[in-house]
């Protein structure tokens, strides 16, 4: 096998991800769908605070608090996501690669 076809045996977009936002290489492919990968540790944090604070009235301050929180991480790496794949794009159009 060429080392060209090894790259394409390892291009996966977790890959990609990891190495985007934490500079290292994708240890393990998840193969749970993204549903699943969200609602894992959404279940086990709400399990936490349920359990932690008993009161809806408290439990439900926290959880507002934690929502505010994860959609404002969400909407920057969601913009961040969309400026790396325009520079990947424009690199893939401006610089076109020929074997």
């Amino acid at each position: 096998m060429s080392y060209i076809s090894e790259s394409f045996d390892r291009a996966h977009i977790q890959h990609v991800r990891e190495f985007l936002l934490h500079g290292v290489e994708c240890v393990e492919i998840k193969d749970n769908t993204l549903k699943q990968r969200i609602e894992e540790p959404q279940k086990a944090v709400t399990t936490m605070i349920q359990d932690k604070f008993p009161d809806m009235g408290e439990n439900e301050k926290i959880t507002d608090k934690m929502c505010d929180y994860v959609g404002a991480v969400q909407e920057v790496y969601m913009e961040i996501g969309l400026q790396c794949g325009a520079i990947l794009a424009e690199q893939l159009l401006l610089n076109p690669q020929k074997e």
